[in-house]
């Protein structure tokens, strides 16, 4: 996995979806101070447009890091996969509906634990899609004893990072750009990027099942 780490091609990718990363969490942010006083505008926001968006991230991370993950795979073949059979569209709508669930379930619902969840759904379903059906290999989503303390261990010292790093950036903005408030939007910022590295750990776990198999 280290190879894939130090590649430029990954290297590329990763800034791709940093910078995605930032934008929608700008965008979101932006959208709420300005629905601030509409209740039922920023209800949607945060419970349909904002999630829908992170699913989108997602499910980009989940396909542009596949190929990276299975060696001899093609983004062709990906965009094949995504155009058939409705895939994309019952893709979106099961993410959609797993973030919805997830943020009425207490703790489960925080981005720290509820990006993971959502991102190894994705990852999931293309390991399935692309190789468990058309190969007949079985593949767990629950990884093994060591890829699953690894990826616990990523999610955790991953929301540790976050919230130290967020509470030092967000003060040093206010207190250099005389703004207020920005905590939240640098934390959903950390949250978005460090699901690069979860996703590529999951993968990862379950092509090791597809090697073993």
């Amino acid at each position: 996995m280290l190879d894939i780490l130090f590649s430029l091609q990954f290297a590329g990718i990763a800034l791709l979806l940093i910078l995605l990363a930032l934008a929608i969490a700008f965008v979101c942010a932006l959208l709420q101070q300005h629905l601030f006083y509409a209740t039922a505008g920023e209800w949607l926001l945060d419970h349909v447009y904002c999630p829908l968006a992170r699913v989108l991230l997602l499910m980009l991370m989940a396909f542009l890091i596949f190929p990276q993950i299975v060696i001899g795979t093609d983004y062709g073949e990906l965009i094949e996969l995504f155009g058939s059979q409705d895939f994309l569209i019952n893709m979106v709508n099961i993410l959609f509906v797993a973030s919805l669930l997830l943020s009425f379930i207490p703790w489960l619902g925080h981005l720290a634990l509820a990006m993971p969840i959502l991102g190894a759904i994705a990852t999931g379903l293309i390991f399935t899609h692309r190789i468990s059906i058309p190969t007949g290999v079985e593949i767990d989503w629950i990884p093994g004893w060591f890829g699953l303390l690894r990826i616990l261990a990523l999610v955790l010292l991953g929301h540790l990072f976050s919230r130290w790093s967020s509470q030092q950036i967000s003060l040093w903005l206010e207190y250099r750009y005389n703004v207020t408030r920005t905590r939240a939007l640098v934390l959903e910022i950390h949250y978005l990027i460090l699901q690069i590295p979860i996703l590529l750990a999951y993968g990862h776990s379950l092509y090791q099942q597809v090697i073993a198999g």
